[in-house]
């Protein structure tokens, strides 16, 4: 069952910035590989996109369990992490993509903007249902960082 963010702090941080989740998971060969896409949350569920043939796609049909973080790369560290279970659904793809443009790129168009959108009938959507997350916030302990 998912648990609600409680920080009302890091809840920001997760939908307003624009760091990539880490999402692990275990490869065809047995190896766990961690791998950093955009996201967004809708109705308590992580989405991303991928290109349907990108090996992570075929990772986690193998093996649907995954491990995510969302988290600051510089002091003060804060973030969440968690598991839960991962399926791709292709007809969301595009619709997916569109939305982690826009939230990543903004609405200008880029170079990079119109090179993901010329391939976007190609995009998966990656939807991550938690079943635990963790908050962590070391804001008041590395304050002099």
């Amino acid at each position: 069952m998912l648990q609600k963010i409680d920080s009302q702090k890091i809840e920001n941080m997760i939908n307003d910035t624009r760091i990539p989740i880490r999402l692990a998971c275990i490869t065809n060969a047995g190896s766990p590989i961690v791998v950093s896409l955009w996201y967004t949350v809708i109705d308590d569920k992580i989405f991303c996109a991928t290109q349907k043939k990108a090996k992570i796609i075929s990772h986690i049909k193998n093996n649907p369990m995954v491990g995510f973080e969302i988290a600051t790369d510089s002091p003060p560290y804060r973030g969440v992490r968690g598991h839960g279970k991962v399926k791709v659904i292709d007809e969301m793809g595009k619709e997916i993509l569109e939305i982690l443009i826009n939230k990543y790129l903004g609405k200008k168009i880029s170079t990079l903007s119109e090179f993901l959108r010329t391939n976007s009938e190609n995009e998966a959507a990656i939807e991550i249902t938690p079943d635990k997350i963790i908050t962590y916030d070391y804001s008041k302990r590395m304050k002099d960082a």
